[in-house]
């Protein structure tokens, strides 16, 4: 009898373990997705801590090696008894992404734009290489954009900024500091 019970307790924990295809990250299905509304407490928050990037002087005018990563989280609020309430995240939000800045004009950063000899149609998804596929919340509330910035001239500096909204919610600005050094100072 011990045996048997041993055995179907295993079988019961082991078909209710879950293995995710990515460990670590939640499932991110955009087919359905939908405009934020502006009725309901939501916010958008950043969650990624940004950097400043130092390019060297011969890397002046080109791409930065890796992408910039900016994730935020979209929620809603509630009173949940507790001072500053809960959050609860919002799975398959539509956003799209706002980006200002020297950005990549390399055909493979460029997955989301049609480029026609030096223009970029639209301009403003410009360097963003997360596929547009990809533009909502997975099913945790966490939105992840990677960009792809450009060095600036020599000596100068340039700030690139990563910001999403869906409807008229709007998140903060990731901005990453990006410079190049002059080999003269």
């Amino acid at each position: 009898m011990r045996l048997v019970l041993t055995v179907m307790l295993s079988y019961f924990v082991g078909s209710c373990a879950y293995e995710p295809e990515d460990p670590g990250l939640c499932k991110l299905n955009c087919s359905k997705a939908i405009i934020g509304v502006n009725d309901r407490p939501m916010k958008i928050e950043l969650k990624t801590a940004t950097q400043d990037i130092t390019c060297n002087a011969e890397r002046a005018g080109q791409s930065l090696n890796d992408p910039l990563l900016a994730h935020f989280l979209i929620y809603e609020s509630f009173n949940d008894g507790v001072e500053n309430g809960g959050k609860r995240p919002v799975p398959n939000l539509s956003i799209e992404p706002i980006v200002n800045g020297l950005r990549s004009e390399l055909p493979e950063h460029n997955p989301n734009v049609v480029i026609e000899g030096n223009n970029f149609i639209p301009a403003r998804y410009k360097g963003i290489v997360t596929p547009k596929s990809n533009w909502c919340s997975d099913s945790c509330g966490i939105v992840t954009l990677e960009v792809f910035a450009r060095c600036p001239p020599t000596g100068f500096s340039s700030d690139v900024g990563i910001q999403i909204h869906t409807g008229a919610l709007y998140s903060d600005e990731a901005i990453f500091g990006v410079n190049t050094q002059d080999p003269d100072n």
